[in-house]
């Protein structure tokens, strides 16, 4: 069950049959989305740019990761900017410059066995600028391959039957990042709001899915900026290693 967890203590960028996963930054999905839907741009409430990957035709896994990115991109025009607009309190006034949102991606990792995405975007709301990511890691082997990974099946700990609240991967890593957290807060290593609790603090992420790998292999929880800390603080990172978390593994069956 730790297979895939143990070989990302190797980063290899070798596919089977020695073929590379790359991705083609020449044909990169980009567009400009309006609100209203046809507005010029100088005129919209909101413009939304995007740039997306996608990979060389013909490799592993490429055709499925390619129509998972155009399925999003066809996804920003239809929920994610009407969402938005609902989501913001106050609508630009005439003559102020509309809001904008600029969506666009870096590929941390890709190894033998994953290709991790992030997707980062920075949205200026009127005098506000709200930075916020999002993750996709792609297996590259196995019965998951070119499909979406959960943290669970990353790490292995994925178990038939399991039900929503048996989520030993979650729970491991919340204690993990919780006892970081109060380290930092008792030594003022960042700018957490000094009330924060751990309920708020588990409510601030998914383990499951804010996660992905840097090119060291070591596993990136993340937290987006402003929910527990300072907006100075950014987006808080949080890396193991495969040992760290194969450690903190055994330490729970014991």
């Amino acid at each position: 069950m730790k297979r895939f967890l143990c070989a990302l203590a190797v980063v290899m960028l070798l596919l089977p049959g020695g073929m590379v996963l790359a991705e083609s930054p020449d044909n990169a999905l980009l567009g400009t989305v309006t609100y209203p839907p046809g507005a010029a741009e100088e005129a919209a409430s909101l413009v939304f740019s995007y740039r997306l990957p996608q990979f060389r035709a013909g490799q592993p896994q490429a055709q499925a990761m390619n129509e998972y990115f155009a399925s999003y991109a066809k996804d920003i025009v239809e929920t994610v900017i009407p969402a938005t607009v609902n989501a913001v309190d106050e609508q630009p006034l005439p003559g102020d410059p509309g809001y904008t949102i600029r969506l666009d991606y870096r590929i941390p990792s890709i190894t033998q066995d994953q290709c991790s995405v992030l997707l980062q975007s920075q949205q200026f709301l009127g005098n506000t600028l709200i930075e916020q990511w999002v993750s996709v890691v792609f297996a590259l082997d196995g019965i998951y391959a070119g499909q979406p990974i959960s943290l669970s099946q990353a790490m292995g700990l994925e178990r038939e039957g399991d039900t929503l609240g048996d989520d030993p991967a979650s729970e491991l890593v919340y204690g993990l990042v919780w006892q970081i957290i109060q380290y930092d807060i008792g030594s003022m290593e960042r700018a957490y709001f000094p009330d924060v609790t751990e309920d708020e603090f588990r409510l601030a992420f998914s383990p499951q899915d804010d996660f992905y790998f840097d090119a060291d292999g070591n596993f990136v929880f993340f937290i987006q900026a402003g929910i527990i800390a300072g907006e100075v603080e950014g987006v808080l990172q949080y890396p193991f290693s495969p040992a760290e978390l194969l450690s903190a593994i055994g330490q729970d069956e014991n």
